[in-house]
């Protein structure tokens, strides 16, 4: 072969080479090349789910106040019909103590059109110490009650309050949290009201 036609021959064989590797079709690195047909490209993994909002610790301000009744009968009696009246009105004991016979029911959803006044106090207004905003009218929320038997000179005295939680948020940490609003009585009086009737009994 002729000296000078070595590299023309070499040219056109290193052409060949690169038609071969980088043909149509053919992916070079970093190429984004689509996979093969019948093959689902991988589908990216779902982002975790936020955890559920949990009840701040009940400002004292923020606190229901109880609801006071008194009957004529033996307080294990009232007790009983009072655990007994919880779990048939949808509020069923949580943390009870037979000692101090006191009663905290689970938190369960209510609607505000179950009642027919009002169930909360207006919010407490927004301030350096207070940042949560909330609606002012309560449509729906959580709802705990709490009850004490004791005995009284008069007789047996039933105290009841509700703990309500509503939807608000945190304009300095910038979340939606459940936060506590003061009960109006209604809730309470609706449930010693059933609680009543359920007992034939008539409170002082």
């Amino acid at each position: 072969m002729d000296p000078g036609a070595r590299p023309l021959f070499r040219t056109a064989i290193l052409g060949a080479v690169l038609l071969l590797g980088l043909g149509p079709g053919a992916a070079t690195p970093g190429s984004g090349q689509e996979p093969p047909a019948g093959i689902a490209p991988a589908e990216p993994e779902p982002a975790p789910e936020s955890p559920a909002p949990e009840a701040p610790e009940s400002l004292p301000e923020n606190q229901s106040a109880y609801l006071t009744r008194t009957y004529k009968m033996r307080p294990a009696k009232l007790w009983k019909g009072l655990l007994e009246a919880l779990e048939a009105e949808g509020f069923p004991p949580e943390e009870t103590s037979q000692e101090t016979r006191t009663v905290k029911s689970s938190f369960v959803d209510f609607s505000q059109d179950k009642y027919p006044a009002v169930v909360a106090e207006p919010p407490m207004r927004l301030g350096r110490s207070y940042h949560i905003l909330q609606m002012t009218k309560v449509k729906q929320g959580k709802v705990s009650l709490e009850g004490v038997v004791a005995s009284s000179k008069n007789g047996t005295e039933l105290r009841v309050r509700a703990r309500i939680l509503v939807m608000g948020l945190d304009r300095v940490r910038r979340v939606r949290m459940l936060v506590d609003r003061r009960s109006t009585g209604v809730i309470e009086a609706d449930f010693i009201h059933r609680l009543e009737e359920r007992l034939g009994i008539e409170h002082l």
